[in-house]
C-alpha cells in the first residue's frame, strides 16, 4: 500500500495531509492477549478455556518458548519417549525452527488438539523475527476450550520421534 502526500497542501506552517486508501490492512501488530484460564479437562488432561468472548479473527495469544533446531527437537522427543512422558509442547514452525514451550512457554501450550479447531496459528514477521500468533477461527464464547489443529504426521508417515504422537482427522 502506498501513501499519497498532497504536496500542494504543504507549507512550513501546515501539517502534511496524508491520504490513505480505504483498504483493510491485514498486517497488524499483535495486540493484548485475551483472558484465558488453564483447567483440568475430563478427556485431554490440562487445557485452556476462554474467560471472555473472543471474536472471529481476534488475536488470542502468542505461542512462545525456546527456539530449537530439528536435531534438538528429535533428541528431546526421544528422551521424552524413554521417560514415557506423553505430553510435549513443541510446535514446528519451519526447517530447523521449532518452538519448545515445555519450560519457557505460556498458557498457549495448554491449547489442545481438535480436528475442528476454534483457533489457528499464523506466522508473522515482527522486526525481522518470525513469531507465532494464535487467532480465533470463529467467535469463541466464555468457558469454551481453546483448540487448534496440531497437524501431526499421518499413520503412514516415515517414522520419526514425532510418529508416536499422530492424530487422526
Amino acid at each position: 500500500m502506498q501513501l499519497k502526500v498532497d504536496a500542494s497542501a504543504v507549507t512550513t506552517t501546515q501539517p502534511v495531509k496524508v491520504v490513505v486508501p480505504a483498504v483493510k490492512c491485514s498486517n497488524k501488530p499483535f495486540r493484548r492477549e485475551k483472558k484465558i484460564e488453564i483447567v483440568k479437562t475430563q478427556q485431554c488432561g490440562w487445557g485452556a478455556i476462554a474467560l471472555e468472548t473472543i471474536g472471529k479473527d481476534d488475536f488470542v495469544i502468542e505461542f512462545v518458548g525456546e527456539v530449537i533446531d530439528d536435531a534438538m527437537c528429535e533428541d528431546r522427543l526421544l528422551d521424552m519417549r524413554q521417560r514415557r512422558d506423553q505430553n510435549f509442547y513443541m510446535c514446528k514452525v519451519g526447517k530447523d525452527f521449532v518452538i519448545d514451550a515445555t519450560f519457557r512457554g505460556n498458557a498457549c501450550r495448554f491449547f489442545n488438539h481438535s480436528c475442528q479447531p476454534n483457533c489457528r496459528l499464523e506466522k508473522w514477521q515482527v522486526n525481522g523475527k518470525t513469531r507465532l500468533g494464535v487467532f480465533a477461527s470463529q467467535t469463541i464464547k466464555v468457558g469454551v476450550p481453546l483448540t487448534y489443529n496440531y497437524r501431526f504426521y499421518s499413520v503412514n508417515a516415515k517414522y520419526t520421534a514425532y510418529s508416536q504422537y499422530y492424530v487422526l482427522c
